[in-house]
């Protein structure tokens, strides 16, 4: 890779880290911290790097990680015994809860005869929660556990009467407490993932777009605003219900799969 072409990925890296910091600091990360993270990634990265290239089909080799990451043996060894991932548990719960909502609003078992989730019991056979949880989870996971997990991010409530109530189609907005922290860092490594794929295979590009008026009206912004979310949400929801369309849905322990 030439200078020139360094140059301009610092100065990205730049402007990508500008509001990334702004975020560490409101929430009391330091630059101590920030750095250790940075090599934890870096490890990760190269690990993954030659897994691809077919340089590692077992162990990570700690010593080729070393030389493409600039780290030391030991740091690189530290690292990989500390096991830094993201916990699976709490990973495979998330995924599973917004699976199981994704159901619950796209699944005509699941709903009432306008379309709507319907307001379901937490047991019982065909038309339940429970039976919900076993169609979409994806595994063994109790019931419980999936339930608390959508009541907790206010996705669901729990009527008088015992019945659970759909409210979102959503599972986790970006907001300060650990899902919705979870949730900034999962939705900004899907667009970097995204970019980075589409530099690197331009042939083969997935789907952004930017726009962009240099000389709006200021007047006009709130009223553009409140059009802009309202199609972008009928777009979701299009999106949501073709892509969950059961004609083109797996079954069984399809359903499952990663």
């Amino acid at each position: 890779m030439s200078e020139s072409l360094k140059d301009a990925v610092r100065s990205a890296v730049l402007r990508l880290l500008d509001p990334l910091v702004k975020w560490l600091l409101a929430a009391g990360i330091g630059v101590g911290d920030f750095v250790t993270l940075v090599k934890i990634a870096y490890v990760r990265a190269a690990r993954e790097q030659g897994r691809d290239s077919g340089a590692e089909r077992a162990r990570p080799n700690a010593s080729r990680i070393a030389l493409v990451t600039g780290l030391t043996r030991v740091e690189v060894a530290t690292i990989l015994a500390g096991e830094h991932a993201e916990r699976p548990h709490d990973l495979g719960r998330r995924q599973r809860a917004e699976r199981v909502l994704s159901g619950w609003w796209n699944d005509s078992t699941f709903q009432d005869r306008r379309g709507e989730p319907a307001v379901l019991p937490v047991r019982g056979s065909r038309r339940s929660f429970a039976a919900l949880v076993a169609r979409y989870s994806g595994g063994t996971w109790r019931v419980r556990t999936i339930l608390e997990e959508l009541l907790r991010v206010r996705a669901v409530r729990r009527l008088p009467d015992g019945r659970l109530k759909a409210l979102s189609r959503t599972y986790a907005t970006v907001r300060w407490d650990p899902e919705g922290v979870a949730a900034f860092g999962e939705h900004l490594a899907e667009l970097c993932s995204t970019l980075l794929h589409n530099l690197n295979s331009p042939e083969r590009s997935y789907a952004v777009r930017r726009v962009l008026n240099a000389r709006v009206n200021p007047r006009y912004v709130p009223m553009l605003r409140r059009d802009l979310e309202q199609e972008v949400g009928v777009l979701a929801d299009s999106v949501d219900h073709t892509l969950n369309d059961p004609a083109h849905s797996a079954t069984g322990k399809e359903v499952g799969a990663e």
